[in-house]
């Protein structure tokens, strides 16, 4: 395999450790373990950075697309993390900890963006697809990874910074030093706002908003879900979210394949959000038997949609926006993991926590994919597809 596409794929499993050991499990137990912190810390201080890294974004975007600058900031921005991972390690106070995290979940978000906008000038137009697959599959390989790690170190969380920092570095250093390629600069008229009058652009984004949200309803929520309407322990529920990881790894690639050969990937993503409102109302109505079948089931499609999204986006694209407009498509990303906690916690809340709530929040974010199958469905009107 082609040392830039694999080296390239690889830092999809150091970004996967980094997200999972740092942002979704450690980092917030140290806050309140072993500084003394409270939940709200951290929430503040992730919030703050998520708003300072789409701004950033923004700007950093458009200056490396005209300056051909995008795989030399992709690159220092790997640099920053591990630097910065290396120092959390080290922090010896609660509010030289948080910002240290400030600037390193900037600098983690910033790499997302390049890291995406990086597989137009990696590819070919007959494998697009399958090289954005083939990074999805090995990135849940490192989510599998991290959960072993959960549930290995639960005692000793803090020793698992500096462990983090060496995995991420052994993954995400090939494309420090191997991945090379010339890219040019780019004539550059346009401005950020234009982009946001173009009407075909601006109808992807809000379908895949509503997409987008549905996902992160159940990456977050699924673990509650399991626990509350099943009783399932924590073991059972880390077999669930396995073999969900497992099924991803395997579709990630081949779907990828089946669209740059035989299905047109922009067409596609049309079936797999419809397949998401079903999805969840199989989740409603599924047994302690037959979760681990829709498990599976949610596992090909999150790989699928998120092997697709970048694809898409790269293709209705002018190369002379493209960091500009996945800066876009990430801020988007991010605002709509706000909004399924949002809806989760008032309907569970009113409902006083029962499994009726639980089951209702899943019904209710339902809805988003659908209204996403309908604005994408204008989308492609609009394209001409």
């Amino acid at each position: 395999m082609n040392k830039n596409i694999l080296s390239w794929a690889l830092f999809d499993f150091a970004e996967t450790i980094f997200s999972a050991n740092i942002i979704s499990v450690f980092f917030p137990l140290i806050i309140v373990s072993y500084f003394g912190g409270k939940s709200y810390h951290y929430s503040f201080t992730y919030s703050l950075s998520i708003v300072f890294a789409i701004f950033i974004g923004l700007i950093l975007g458009k200056f490396a697309d005209k300056h051909g600058l995008k795989l030399k900031i992709f690159k220092i921005s790997i640099l920053a993390i591990f630097s910065l991972l290396v120092a959390l390690s080290f922090a010896n106070n609660l509010i030289y900890a948080l910002f240290i995290f400030f600037i390193l979940n900037i600098s983690y978000q910033t790499a997302l963006i390049f890291y995406n906008s990086i597989l137009n000038n990696l590819s070919k137009k007959n494998n697009i697809s399958f090289i954005s697959g083939l990074g999805v599959g090995i990135g849940y390989i490192g989510g599998i990874l991290a959960l072993v790690i959960t549930n290995l170190t639960q005692k000793e969380p803090h020793n698992i910074l500096m462990f983090t920092a060496i995995i991420f570095a052994i993954f995400s250093f090939p494309s420090l030093f191997l991945l090379k390629m010339d890219i040019p600069k780019l004539n550059m008229n346009f401005s950020l706002k234009s982009l946001l009058k173009d009407k075909t652009f601006l109808l992807f984004i809000i379908s895949i908003f509503f997409l987008t949200d549905a996902i992160h309803g159940v990456i977050i929520f699924m673990s509650l879900y399991l626990h509350k309407v099943f009783a399932f322990e924590t073991g059972q529920v880390i077999s669930v979210i396995a073999l969900a990881g497992i099924f991803a790894v395997i579709s990630a690639p081949f779907i990828g394949k089946l669209c740059d050969y035989i299905f047109n990937p922009i067409k596609s993503l049309k079936y797999i959000i419809l397949f998401w409102f079903f999805g969840f109302l199989a989740l409603i109505i599924s047994n302690k038997y037959l979760i681990y079948i829709i498990g599976a089931i949610f596992g090909i499609l999150i790989a699928s949609s998120w092997t697709l999204l970048r694809v898409i986006l790269i293709k209705i694209s002018p190369s002379e926006q493209l960091s500009s407009r996945f800066a876009i498509f990430s801020a988007s990303s991010k605002f709509a993991s706000i909004l399924s906690p949002l809806i989760w916690g008032i309907i569970t809340y009113t409902f006083n926590d029962s499994i009726f709530s639980y089951k209702l929040s899943v019904l209710v974010l339902s809805v988003f994919p659908l209204i996403g199958f309908f604005i994408y469905n204008k989308f492609l009107e609009n394209l001409g597809t």
